[in-house]
């Protein structure tokens, strides 16, 4: 029996190894997202600013490449997207002259993040 069973579990045992290889592959840009975003609302000046949503559009850039679950990429790829029209919008402001503007954009980026969050954590 255990003959019978064993090429049915060799798949199986890793596809779960490799679950949380393809979370893994998302932590780093990730973390560098919301290192960036943070660093672009303490900014005092336009160019620092600038700087950091240009470093969080490259990392997005990055995220949109990885591996995930067929299952969830729709959904991640559609918050993504959202969220580099929310950066597109803020860089605008910020060659307009309006910070104002362009954090009330950042503010729309955390807000996409807490929506599509909910949708990562979902099973499925």
């Amino acid at each position: 029996m255990l003959k019978t069973v064993r090429p049915l579990l060799l798949p199986l045992m890793f596809g779960l190894l490799t679950l949380p290889a393809l979370a893994g592959e998302l932590e780093q840009p990730m973390k560098k997202i919301g290192f960036n975003y943070k660093q672009a609302l303490k900014a005092d000046d336009a160019a620092t600013m600038e700087k950091h949503i240009k470093e969080m559009k490259a990392q997005l850039d990055i995220a949109k490449e990885k591996k995930m679950p067929e299952a969830k990429k729709a959904k991640f790829l559609e918050g993504m997207n959202e969220v580099q029209g929310e950066l597109d919008a803020s860089l605008a402001a910020l060659q307009a002259g309006d910070q104002e503007k362009a954090r009330a954009h950042l503010a729309k980026v955390n807000d996409l993040k807490k929506e599509y969050h909910t949708y990562a954590k979902q099973k499925g």
